[in-house]
């Protein structure tokens, strides 16, 4: 990829704060020959069997595979994530990858449907993809939520281009980096750099067909503001405030380590950690000294030490938690300690915005009825989970959250799940990503209808004789009646 604008971008390494590469921004005419680009690579993609594109997906895993000890380091160095969390970011990524070599092509297969009773009719549904889609990726998993939805589009049929987070910008071209080499059809995988002009840019063209966003609330709104203008389809993965309810035969100690894994994994910084925490009043306290001591004991990574979490992306977003918690900090460093809070004011930040930082809040509830109602308080609507011992009972109260994801006596394990669709209602997003659902996404649904009998005419077209209306007005009442 050629880019060779004169504005650049810096990765910085949040552990040490220092540059770790310059890259060069897209301009509007480079943005535009990236998308001509794609358009001319399409129609040889699109003609390849599903199972062609599956085979040259797999190449891309299999070189992603090869080199993940140098793409670990790189998602460390640029993302400041723990040796485990690089690992992890790794393997889900590979996950997804081969489930969609695997499931996409009976994913997107063409669908026998039954004609009803037009017996003399074949009937099927296709799945055809949408043209260029334009995904615009996050800081916090830079892999991931990168790939996952590169490959998603492509194995549907599409050409991408990706624009990452001006965070992580070394991570994308490595990705691009490991297509090339992989042997991917040249051209149909682009990547764009730049901050939220680029990718504004992105959703306005009228040369991309769908977009795909991951990331906050408010810029999630805009795009959907902006693709509605276009009447262009938009996938929004956006906002939590997850909850998790501990109810009082649960198991405490798994419960306790649910949530400080859930809550400070990836030092929060994870769209479904854990954030809220109802708790019956029964085992509140055993369970805030569990959950505080075990928060005391986790560990912070450095450049030479792997611990348990390490620092936030940048100094604005721990400016931005600090502020959140009404403190403020002098350090030049990024390490924010885990904060468990107990009983904070249901109007006070901590409890109506997504932190995005490794702070949780544990909240007593009378009964499970009550956690159900604060769960659903709020706008948002991605993960929840509940802990107790009586599955009918959490199965009840799943049924009442409202939430597109749901985790019994766990925590984020549905998002390793790749075999499930995974996205949010409300204010938490549009669309589904992951699954068979998620492949489908990224394409559109075409009804096909074919004759059999090739017929002069059929008997429903002008003129309709009169033995005709006595015979359907006898087949309604045979049929319907």
């Amino acid at each position: 990829m050629n880019i060779i604008s004169s504005e650049t971008l810096d990765s910085f390494n949040p552990i040490t704060g220092e540059v770790i590469g310059t890259v060069p921004t897209t301009s509007d005419s480079e943005l535009e020959a990236q998308l001509s680009t794609i358009k001319e690579a399409l129609p040889d993609w699109q003609s390849k069997r599903l199972k062609e594109r599956s085979s040259a997906l797999r190449a891309v895993r299999k070189t992603l595979i090869a080199r993940m000890d140098e793409i670990m380091d790189l998602i460390r160095q640029e993302s400041g994530k723990t040796e485990f969390d690089g690992i992890v970011e790794v393997m889900t990524t590979a996950e997804i990858m081969r489930f969609v070599e695997k499931e996409g092509p009976l994913a997107l297969a063409s669908q026998r449907r039954s004609p009803g009773f037009l017996l003399h009719k074949r009937a099927r549904v296709e799945y055809r993809p949408h043209g260029i889609v334009g995904i615009i990726s996050p800081w916090n998993y830079p892999l991931i939520l990168a790939a996952g939805p590169v490959v998603q589009a492509l194995m549907a049929g599409n050409g991408v281009i990706l624009k990452p987070s001006e965070l992580v910008p070394l991570t994308a071209l490595k990705l691009k980096e490991i297509f090339d080499e992989a042997g991917f059809p040249e051209g149909l995988f682009q990547v764009a750099m730049g901050r939220g002009d680029v990718g504004s840019k992105i959703v306005e063209s009228p040369q991309t067909n769908l977009i795909c966003f991951t990331g906050s609330v408010a810029v999630g709104k805009e795009i959907a503001s902006a693709c509605a203008r276009q009447l262009k389809p938009v996938i929004l993965e956006l906002g939590g405030k997850d909850a998790m309810i501990v109810l009082e035969d649960a198991d405490l100690e798994r419960a306790a380590r649910a949530a400080v894994w859930g809550g400070f994994q990836n030092a929060g910084q994870t769209c479904i950690s854990v954030e809220r925490i109802f708790v019956e009043e029964g085992i509140a306290q055993q369970f805030l000294e569990r959950v505080q001591l075990l928060a005391e004991e986790t560990t912070l990574s450095s450049e030479t030490l792997d611990g348990d979490l390490g620092p936030v992306i940048s100094p604005a977003h721990k400016e931005k938690i600090l502020d959140m918690l009404g403190e403020s900090e002098d350090s030049e460093n990024l390490y924010i300690r885990p904060r468990v809070i107990f009983n904070p004011h249901d109007s006070s930040r901590i409890m109506t915005e997504e932190t995005f930082g490794p702070v949780i809040s544990v909240h007593t509830v009378q009964n499970a009825g009550e956690a159900v109602d604060r769960t659903n308080a709020l706008d948002f609507g991605l993960n929840a989970s509940i802990f107790t011992q009586d599955l009918r009972k959490a199965r009840e109260m799943a049924n009442e959250i409202r939430v597109g994801n749901i985790c019994i006596n766990d925590v984020l394990s549905n998002y390793l799940t790749v075999n499930l669709p995974f996205g949010g209602v409300g204010i938490s997003g549009l669309g589904r990503l992951q699954g068979r659902e998620g492949i489908r996404s990224f394409a559109y649904v075409q009804s096909v209808l074919e004759d059999k009998l090739g017929l002069k005419k059929e008997p429903w077209w002008f003129p309709v004789s009169p033995t005709i209306k006595k015979l359907f007005r006898r087949f309604i009442h045979f049929y319907y009646g």
